[in-house]
């Protein structure tokens, strides 16, 4: 082994060292899966793109996930209750020719935790905005465009619903 080898391997060593002492850790799922083994899932489009990707996320965060109509929770498991997703288009700004040339769009959903009545989280509006600008000359790419910023909106809509859960101390 090379000097400069040697080096590198000792240098990295250190690192991973230094890191692992200073109590990092990636962001996982331990603190949901500590505070919430089980949870019940109500939607009011349970077939949607948002109920798929939080289904998805509550499992890869090693919840076991049951899905209910409403009214027909068990009062012994929370209740996790999302409702009114909508996904609002407009024009910010126009051009010349007066169409519009930047789109605002915002994805909202309604969210709240319950156990049997009680109101672990009270019901309240998250939010995500994005802003893109319209390529006249484009109408697919503005439109593959918006589906792509969509996307990401829902997935840190999913993020913000898993912060809000897993800072709820354990029931």
């Amino acid at each position: 082994m090379s000097y400069g080898t040697i080096l590198k391997t000792f240098i990295l060593s250190a690192l991973l060292l230094a890191l692992s002492s200073c109590g990092f850790s990636l962001r996982g799922s331990d603190v949901l899966s500590a505070n919430f083994s089980e949870l019940q899932l109500y939607s009011e489009q349970p077939n949607s793109e948002l109920s798929r990707l939080l289904r998805r996320s509550l499992d890869g965060a090693a919840v076991d996930v049951t899905e209910v109509a409403l009214g027909e929770a068990d009062s012994n498991i929370a209740l996790l209750g999302i409702a009114n997703e909508q996904l609002i288009s407009r024009p910010v700004t126009i051009n010349p020719r007066a169409r519009a040339a930047q789109i605002e769009l915002r994805l909202s959903v309604d969210m709240a935790l319950m156990l049997g009545e009680q109101a672990l989280s009270e019901s309240e509006t998250l939010f995500v905005e994005r802003t893109y600008f319209q390529d006249v000359e484009n109408i697919s790419g503005n439109q593959e465009e918006a589906e792509i910023i969509s996307a990401e909106m829902r997935r840190e809509l999913i993020n913000q619903m898993m912060r809000r859960v897993a800072a709820i101390g354990p029931i």
